[in-house]
């Protein structure tokens, strides 16, 4: 929901019956005094409780809500962002679920936030809402916890057990029956072929595969290296990288951080997490990241084989594609390209039987194995999310999805089970988004038409 049509909470707590008008008014009138927003206002005042001011900013924003009074952390959790930035940007880091990284915060619709949470923790953040005078002092209170050797911080009103929970407060919201069905070899039919690989001569010309939105920079790194001998294969955006990279594998990759449908630092991400491809090195190019830990986050978090800040002087970029694609003399040679997608075949068809069989586990090992053979694969990670779905493991099938929608945005399936599980999971604004998208690509009228009205009660 844009931010700009969400509804006023003190509306919200009144409607709700939490508060009278009269107490909404007077909890407006001694905001001049607490300095805080209304649901921290009407807790400071004693008006209403946690429980009741968490569901109404949950209603306000669309996404889970988190009563941290309640709650119990990990203190490890906490490492992932300084304490510093977590009480400038009342941020909260909760607990980390397989890929997927809970954080909560004030203002859940700050994406530039979340993005840097992401790509400093190399995880997908799924923002949980709570209260800023709550919040603000949970933070102060956790990271005390951290630097005294705490292993957990727990809420006031937290149970007195030592086992790290989150209190998560949503109102329900079920999906409609007719789209819940999963049947993924239905689904994996679905998915275009991966490109036939191209093979490259004996003797032929170092390739680079550069990667930039801007056609300017793309025509200077081109002039620079054609004249050293350098074979260089141009994209503009990240799935066109992705579909060259699988179609013909380069010996190296200058790649830029912020990119159209894909970020730069998920592209390095895959390169590096696959077998077949983790050998080819990979140069970051972008402008002065504001971040907090900027280099060392690129190469621990992502992999990324150096980093070249723009605007860049041509001749040092030539020198370090020479000194880089020099380096590679000697070098192991992964299995062939076919090879990998036959591995990566067999293990996803081993995936789907065992789903059929009913085993869960064995399912998820095998659309791992596949994942790991070949990344840029969406059916991969279509399968594997499947498959976590299955175990219950709903985080974690939430990020999977996403890269399936990454890879390969306009797949009905994955479209749709991503809505079903934002929605259920209460993340209402991310459900609307994966709906929309999905009714776009509804294989059936009568499909669109289910969609539609289910949007229209959410809205």
């Amino acid at each position: 929901m844009p931010a700009d049509h969400k509804p006023k909470l003190g509306d919200l707590l009144v409607r709700r019956g939490v508060l009278t008008p009269q107490q909404l008014e007077d909890a407006v009138t001694s905001q001049g005094r607490t300095l805080l927003p209304i649901g921290s206002t009407v807790l400071e005042l004693g008006m209403a409780g946690e429980g009741d001011v968490c569901r109404a900013l949950a209603e306000q924003f669309g996404v889970p809500a988190v009563a941290l009074s309640e709650s119990c952390i990990q203190t490890e959790e906490l490492n992932v962002i300084p304490a510093e930035v977590a009480l400038n940007h009342r941020v909260m880091p909760l607990a980390t679920e397989g890929s997927a990284l809970k954080v909560a915060l004030a203002n859940p619709s700050d994406k530039p936030l979340l993005d840097e949470i992401a790509f400093a923790s190399g995880k997908a953040t799924l923002p949980f809402v709570a209260p800023r005078g709550v919040l603000e002092r949970s933070i102060q209170a956790a990271y005390a916890a951290r630097k005294d050797g705490r292993a957990f911080w727990q809420g006031p009103a937290a149970a007195a057990t030592e086992s790290a929970h989150i209190a998560v407060v949503q109102p329900p919201s079920p999906s409609p029956a007719a789209l819940d069905a999963v049947q993924p070899e239905q689904a994996l039919s679905a998915f275009p072929e991966a490109p036939a690989v191209q093979p490259r001569p004996a003797g032929a010309k170092p390739l680079v595969l550069a990667v930039d939105d801007e056609v300017e920079i793309l025509d200077i790194i081109d002039r620079a290296l054609t004249k050293r001998g350098v074979e260089v294969r141009r994209a503009t955006r990240g799935r066109q990288a992705l579909e060259m990279l699988r179609s013909s594998p380069p010996d190296m990759v200058l790649l830029d951080a912020m990119l159209p449908e894909i970020h730069g630092f998920e592209i390095c991400s895959h390169i590096k997490k696959s077998t077949q491809y983790q050998h080819i090195p990979v140069i970051i190019i972008s402008a002065i990241y504001t971040g907090w830990n900027f280099i060392q986050d690129v190469k621990r978090i992502h992999k990324a084989d150096g980093y070249i800040e723009k605007p860049f002087r041509v001749m040092e970029l030539v020198r370090r594609v020479e000194e880089t694609l020099s380096g590679l003399e000697g070098r192991t040679q992964p299995q062939p390209m076919d090879q990998a997608r036959r591995q990566a075949a067999q293990a996803l068809s081993r995936a789907a039987e065992a789903i059929k069989q009913g085993l869960i586990e064995e399912s998820i090992n095998a659309a791992h194995r596949a994942v790991q053979a070949d990344p840029l694969d969406a059916r991969c990670h279509f399968m594997l999310a499947t498959a976590l779905q299955k175990a219950g493991k709903l985080y974690e099938a939430i990020s999977e999805f996403e890269r399936v929608v990454e890879l390969a945005p306009t797949q009905f399936h994955a479209l749709k089970n991503l809505a079903v599980l934002y929605e259920r999971q209460g993340f209402k604004s991310k459900a609307v988004e994966m709906w929309m998208r999905a009714m776009e690509e509804s294989p059936s009228e009568a499909v669109r038409k289910t969609i539609k009205a289910h949007l229209i009660g959410l809205l």
